[in-house]
């Protein structure tokens, strides 16, 4: 369903979004759009309130990240703005800042007082197994692959179902380039403490290291205080060069084969139903358009960052071997799940999804003798 047209012809919604993100462009991705947002579409909402038209319904939206962090954070604050753009201000977006906080556990998001969630598969606790295959593994999926799973069946079938099961609706709003560790005393380590994703604990461990599951932005932290010897980092999460280089710590990533992180937006399908008729449609489009300026900002970022760490002297070569004893890791996991009903069907589905794209990001690490 297309959203309303605006009623105010002094605005080209083009333009708009073109300005936002030029702003945030020239403030090193760190510019808040949701007030250039607020104060054209929301008075727009007011105004039809006034008159006895739509009334304004309000959406709390929290991430899974630092809301006013980079990249991610301005990711979620300007999807906010398109939401409420699309609904032409019938629905104004309240951005609750609950990075620092752990996501809840499916079987309390009715308790929680957040509407919805930008966040990613893989962070959220006590998720069914098959979750971890649509967020990031560091041997797991390719981007091509997330893109292929996420939207085809089976694999948003699955996907839709075991969410609709806590009581979310789920659509996936873009990916970003993932797949790094951060180490200590310059070197890459054979054992020790590893801060990871939920998702990728279970490698890590059978590789021989004691994992620590942890959200990315808390990896970091780990390592820098001395609880962890590595860290799985995105470089868009892992902050400025000179925080690395300060805390004695250096940046092995895995080459262009990274993982991708795929980034959702769940809303609770109770507060959905009590939202004005076509609100899907709105939040479907909405990220359809931030899917392609994420995927944009992720190519610039990453670039970025891997020049300033170059620069700095702070990259580190990584293994052959040890990507490719992931990959197998990563097959010997698939195979357990299969012993697992509710995962049978995603793991063959996924293993098809492998045989189409052809080789796995293992299978292609192992012809490369450098990394970084």
């Amino acid at each position: 369903m297309k959203p309303p047209p605006t009623t105010d012809p002094g605005i080209n919604r083009r333009s708009f979004l073109k300005a936002g993100l030029k702003a945030g462009a020239k403030a090193g991705g760190m510019a808040c759009l949701v007030p250039i947002a607020s104060s054209a579409v929301l008075s727009q909402g007011r105004a039809g309130e006034e008159m006895g038209g739509t009334p304004v319904h309000r959406l709390r939206l929290g991430a899974a990240w630092p809301l006013y962090g980079n990249l991610l954070g301005l990711s979620t604050r300007r999807l906010a703005q398109r939401i409420r753009w699309l609904s032409a201000g019938s629905v104004a977006v309240e951005l609750v800042d609950i990075g620092t906080a752990s996501l809840p556990a499916l079987d309390d998001i009715a308790r929680i007082p957040v509407d919805a969630w930008h966040s990613a598969a893989h962070l959220w606790p006590e998720a069914p197994p098959a979750w971890t295959l649509f967020g990031m593994q560091m041997f797991g999926m390719t981007a091509p692959e997330i893109r292929v799973w996420r939207n085809t069946s089976p694999g948003r079938g699955v996907r839709e179902d075991q969410a609709g099961r806590s009581g979310l609706a789920v659509w996936f709003t873009g990916e970003v380039a993932a797949g790094g560790m951060a180490v200590r005393d310059h070197a890459w380590p054979d054992a020790g403490r590893i801060a990871c994703s939920p998702g990728s604990a279970a490698v890590w461990e059978r590789l021989g290291f004691d994992a620590v599951p942890m959200t990315p932005a808390a990896a970091l932290g780990a390592v820098v205080n001395g609880e962890a010897v590595a860290a799985e980092v995105p470089p868009l999460l892992a902050g400025p060069a000179r925080r690395l280089g300060d805390a004695g710590l250096r940046y092995v990533r895995f080459g262009a084969f990274s993982p991708g992180l795929a980034t959702e937006l769940l809303a609770k399908s109770a507060v959905l139903d009590r939202l004005p008729a076509g609100m899907e449609g709105w939040l479907v489009q909405a990220c359809a358009e931030e899917a392609t300026a994420l995927a944009a900002e992720a190519i610039q970022e990453e670039q970025s960052w891997m020049q300033d760490a170059g620069r700095a002297g702070l990259l580190v070569e990584a293994p052959a071997e040890i990507v490719v004893k992931g990959g197998r890791t990563v097959g010997d996991m698939l195979r357990s799940l299969e012993t697992d009903a509710l995962s049978h069907d995603v793991v063959g589905a996924y293993r098809k999804v492998r045989r189409n794209l052809g080789t796995t990001a293992a299978g292609c690490c192992a012809m490369h003798g450098a990394f970084g």
